[in-house]
Formats: structure tokens, C-alpha cells, sequence
């Protein structure tokens, strides 16, 4: 049975019965690039390998030199792994190499439901020919199985499974250790092998790892990493020399990954977050001595500010977190929008130069015009399947008014181009959203080319907001349920609320990651309009029996809608004392009439009788 990321949500109340929220693969990716330099270089990197050129031991890759392909000093370009630190759970140090269904260039191997052969990791040829079967050779590594992602399914044919192969003198590939696929996920658990094998003794050895799955996404995923080949060796000594960072580093924000300069400036203390830093692990045998140090640096004008700095002898096999708080005063220091690098570093001295990649981790922090929760990447899709009108709606806390110029929405290659959605926006009702939006825009989703991208929705007008706002969207009946962004790498429980089918909103629990659903805000307020004269009613007559209404004064806009929020009438320029008439379809009951002049607006219910 393929296992699905599938969370089962039971709600009590009005419109809320029991329904999946449902996180699906990704199809396609980014393509990947050729590696994100490491922020801090080791001294005297070798330059990549010319065709031919062989390795000498040891070997040692833990995938934290870069982003992107795996190191070409160490591999062969071609294979369609991907290296990150984004879809492994707790890897042994930062980043990983990662299998799936998905080509180098971000597209799938396959479409429809084709099983078979995915991506391939082979190293350099190395030099073992003046190697003999006593001297201790062993090949060591660490696995895992689906992660934060989608874990390889269970087939009795054996068609989900990683497997390590050795090359031999003859060119022979030869299996040597094979890992099926069960169906769930897995932490990282190690392996050693021996090279005792005279055939494997040469000039021209190599070893790769290959993968089988779906080829159609980010599917049947399997986690390479802390790849390590030397002579000398004893079973069960898994590591060599090296004292490396084990966890992602956070945000410098409290409650947002991004948010507006100018909220942010409102309270800078506030905003800032406690404690930034990482936890280390001393992978070695023997004791370290170590230092360390954290600092942000203003990506508009350069400057840095050092906010942690230590040292200490570190135990075999010690374990420790570094962390402390960021200068409130130094991120609040410029009022015009910009982003900052945050860079921390253990200075270890390590004589491989390779197991130096892992001790330095960066990232950056945008105080720029938008608030987000996620870190701008989607490991899956985040969907409602339903047969009813769906609404979601993300919250964002203001420090003081504004105004939403735009929504970015990101959407997943999963959905079918044209899907016709109603962009929203509510005002906060008691910590939940209002029952009727403040705002709603009518958009589809964009065609292929770009999906798996940020879709930027420009509002046909700002719209004021103050305290607490949702932004979200309206799907309606009938439609292809859509696919969303969905982080798994950051956290937003508690800002969802969803309805499905009814009027009452519900918050969604233990949610485990992040929309990439970004409200861009304007920063500035205009002068008020006059205040709307409200002492006469909005509408009459009130019941209607004519299937018409006049409103009370000209409005720039009057919209009808029914108690679920469907949108069913619109007039722009609606003067004063015209009829109005509604569909001719409408049955009787009770709708909502909403009037807008400038920024404000007026609600009210029209009965409609027979």
C-alpha cells in the first residue's frame, strides 16, 4: 500500500465533517544547478577531476559543499540526484544527497504510473590497485527511506529499492548491498562494508548508488549521506576525524521567515527571535578543540554584526547546541526595505579539508514589502479534496494598519491549468476569520509553464487592513481540487482555518509545515475618505418582493452574495435610487448585499420573498 502524507481531520460544527487534508509529491523541481558555493571555503580546494583522473584515498563526502548536483570533484555528473538541505529527517550532518523520481534538469523520468529505474550517484574512478585484501578497506554510509517526503513503496517484485554496486576490473557492475522499499519512512541508520574482494583492487575502481521508484515526481525517495572510503579501518568506526554541524539553521524573525520593513520596525525587539544558531556533534573518536562564530550581514550596505562567539574542548562523540540572539538594534537599523545573509561557523581545523564543508551554514532573511512563514521552497503540494466549496484562510498579525497590494500564491506542477479559484481576504472575527471577506478577485490557475512557480495576483484595489487579516482563497464547488506549496522545513500551526461546505470556521491543527501563500503589503495609508452616512438602511425595500433593491447612495461597487460567500451579482457604479435586480434564478431566502465607496464598506441582508 503506497503511503501517502495524508493527515485525518474530525471537526464539531456548523459546515465541518470529517475530511483530509492531503500533502501530494511534487512532479517536477527546479533544475538543479551546479552547486551553491559554501559561504566559507576551505583553503586549497582541488579543481574538479578531467576525464580520466583518478582519486586516492581517502574518501569522504557528506554533501555539504553546495546545493544543487553533488560535488564534481567526488562524482560524475550525470544521475539526477539532488543534494539539499530540505527533503532528509535529522541527516547525520547539514545536507544530503536525495533519489527520486525526478531528473537533473527537474522534470520526471516518466508520467502516468511507470515504475523503473530513477537516479544514479557514481563516483570518480579511484586508485585502489596497490590495495591487498588485508588492509582493512571498508566503505561506510548512511541511508534513509522518505524523510520529510514521500517514502518508497513495498512491492513483492522488488521494484522500489536503493542499491550500492562495485565496479571491477573488468568493468563489471556487481551488486553489493540492497535496500527495499516497505512503505514508511525511516531515520538514518549506517552500513560498512568491507573491499576484501581482489577483483575490486584496482586502478579504476568505482561504486555507485541506484535507485527504482515512480518516475513521475518527487516519489519513492531515498537519503544518501556521510559517504566515507578508507584503508585502516575497523568495523563499526563509522566516521573519521570531524566536528560538524547537525541542524538547519532558523530565521532571524520570531513569528515570520519575512515580513514588511516597516512592521518590523514597529517594535524591532519584539520581532527579533530569542535564539539563533545550530547544534553541533563531534563525529571523532578522540577529543577537539573548537570555536565558533554568528553574524548577519546587511546585503544592501555590508555591514556585519557578530551577535555569538565561543570556544571549547569538545569529548568524543559530545554533542551541543550554539545559539543566542540577534541584534534587534542592527536588524532595525534601516528603514527602506532589504534582505540579510546570516553565516555561522565552526572553526575546527580538520586535516581533511573535505569534512570542512559541514561546519558552515548561512541564510537569508528578507525585511522587504511581504510576510511569509515558509522559506520559499515547496517539498510537496497541500490540497482540500472535496466535492464542496472550500474556503482556506492564512493569518497574519499586523503591528499597525496597512494596506495588501498583491498575493503570491505558489502552485505545484499537480494542478490542471484554468482551475478557476476566488482569491480572498477577511477581517479577524474573534481570532478566527470573518464570516463575509473584506475582498474578493476572481483568478485561474497558471497554465504549465508556470506552474511550480509563484503566481503574483495584483489586487483591482488595495485593500485596508488592521490587527489580524486572512488571505486565502475561495474554491468552488465541483473544481479540481488545487495544489498549494507546502514547506516542510517550517512551521505555521495555528494560522490556518478552513470551511468546507458551510459557514463556520475551523481551525486546522497540528498543520506541520508552512503555505507559501505571501500577502504584499504598501507600507502607506491614504487620507480617509469621508465617512459613509450610515443611519439609513443600505437596502430597500427590505423584504423584496419585486426581485429588485435600490441602495441607500451611488457606491463605487454592490455585490451580492449568498450565506456561503458565493459571489452571484455584481454592479460597478451603482448609483443611488436605481433598482438593482438580481438573477432571475434565485430562489427566496436570505443574501448578503456588500457596498463600497473608497475604502469603506457596508454590509447588510436582503430577504428576498416570492
Amino acid at each position: 500500500m503506497r503511503q501517502w502524507l495524508t493527515i485525518f481531520m474530525i471537526f464539531i460544527g456548523g459546515g465541518w465533517t470529517a475530511h483530509a487534508q492531503v500533502l501530494t509529491p511534487l512532479q517536477s523541481l527546479p533544475a538543479q544547478t551546479t552547486g551553491v558555493a559554501a559561504a566559507r571555503k576551505p583553503a586549497a580546494e582541488p579543481a574538479p577531476l578531467a576525464s580520466g583522473d583518478t582519486l586516492s584515498l581517502p574518501f569522504f563526502d557528506d554533501f555539504a559543499q553546495a546545493e544543487g548536483n553533488p560535488a564534481l570533484t567526488r562524482w560524475h555528473s550525470r544521475g539526477g540526484v539532488m543534494v539539499s538541505n530540505r527533503f532528509a529527517a535529522n541527516p547525520p550532518t547539514i545536507f544530503a544527497a536525495t533519489f527520486d523520481g525526478v531528473r537533473a534538469d527537474g522534470q520526471p523520468y516518466a508520467g502516468g504510473t511507470a515504475v523503473g529505474p530513477t537516479d544514479t550517484l557514481t563516483s570518480k574512478p579511484i586508485r585502489l590497485g596497490a590495495f591487498q585484501p588485508q588492509d582493512s578497506l571498508y566503505l561506510s554510509f548512511y541511508w534513509q527511506a522518505g524523510g520529510l517526503v514521500d517514502a518508497p513503496d513495498f512491492s513483492s517484485a522488488n521494484l522500489y529499492y536503493l542499491q550500492l554496486e562495485f565496479k571491477d576490473a573488468t568493468g563489471t557492475w556487481s551488486p553489493v548491498w540492497t535496500q527495499k522499499g516497505t512503505g514508511r519512512s525511516t531515520a538514518f541508520a549506517p552500513v560498512m562494508l568491507a573491499l576484501k574482494e581482489a577483483r575490486y583492487l584496482h586502478n579504476g575502481f568505482q561504486f555507485r548508488w541506484v535507485s527504482s521508484g515512480r518516475q513521475n515526481g518527487v516519489r519513492d525517495v531515498w537519503h544518501l549521506d556521510y559517504v566515507y572510503l578508507d584503508q585502516n579501518r575497523r568495523q563499526g568506526q563509522l566516521q573519521t576525524t570531524d566536528v560538524a554541524l547537525t541542524q538547519p539553521m532558523p530565521g532571524l524573525l520570531r513569528r515570520y521567515t519575512a515580513m514588511p520593513i516597516w512592521q518590523f520596525g514597529v517594535n524591532p525587539a519584539q520581532e527579533t527571535a530569542a535564539q539563533v544558531g545550530s547544534a553541533y556533534a563531534n563525529l571523532s573518536q578522540v577529543p577537539a578543540a573548537l570555536s565558533w562564530r554568528a553574524l548577519t550581514r546587511n546585503l544592501t550596505t555590508g555591514a556585519v554584526d557578530t551577535f555569538l562567539r565561543g570556544s571549547a574542548p569538545v569529548n568524543a562523540g559530545a554533542r551541543a547546541e550554539i545559539s543566542a540572539q540577534p541584534s534587534n538594534a542592527f536588524l532595525g537599523s534601516q528603514s527602506q526595505p532589504y534582505s540579510l545573509e546570516t553565516l555561522l561557523f565552526l572553526n575546527t581545523k580538520e586535516p581533511n579539508f573535505y569534512t570542512r564543508y559541514n561546519d558552515t551554514l548561512r541564510r537569508q532573511t528578507h525585511l522587504q514589502d511581504f510576510y511569509a512563514y515558509d522559506d520559499g521552497t515547496a517539498e510537496t503540494g497541500f490540497s482540500y479534496p472535496s466535492s464542496t466549496v472550500i474556503q482556506l484562510a492564512y493569518q497574519f498579525d499586523l503591528s499597525k494598519p496597512d494596506r495588501v497590494k498583491s498575493v503570491r500564491i505558489f502552485f505545484t506542477g499537480t494542478n490542471t491549468p484554468g482551475t478557476e479559484l476566488f482569491l480572498r481576504i477577511w477581517a479577524d472575527n474573534g481570532g478566527k476569520p470573518a464570516e463575509q471577506a473584506l475582498y474578493e478577485q476572481r483568478f485561474t490557475v497558471p497554465a504549465l509553464a508556470g506552474l511550480n512557480n509563484w503566481l503574483d495576483i495584483t489586487l483591482e484595489r488595495q485593500v485596508e487592513v488592521q490587527g489580524s487579516f486572512y488571505v486565502g482563497y475561495r474554491q468552488p464547488a465541483g473544481a479540481t481540487f488545487v495544489n498549494v506549496g507546502f514547506d516542510l522545513n517550517e512551521n505555521a500551526d495555528g494560522k490556518l482555518f478552513a470551511t468546507n461546505g458551510g459557514t463556520q470556521w475551523g481551525a486546522v491543527p497540528a498543520l506541520g509545515g508552512a503555505l507559501l501563500i505571501r500577502p504584499v503589503m504598501t507600507g502607506t495609508l491614504t487620507a480617509s475618505a469621508p465617512p459613509l452616512a450610515q443611519a439609513a438602511p443600505l437596502v430597500r425595500p427590505n423584504p423584496s418582493t419585486s426581485g429588485h433593491f435600490y441602495v441607500d447612495q451611488a457606491y463605487d461597487l454592490v455585490q451580492l452574495y449568498s450565506l456561503t460567500g458565493q459571489l452571484l451579482q455584481t454592479w460597478p457604479k451603482a448609483p443611488a435610487n436605481q433598482p438593482l435586480r438580481v438573477p432571475a434564478t434565485l430562489a427566496a431566502g436570505i443574501y448578503l448585499v456588500k457596498a463600497q465607496k473608497g475604502s469603506q464598506l457596508r454590509t447588510a441582508k436582503l430577504i428576498l420573498q416570492p
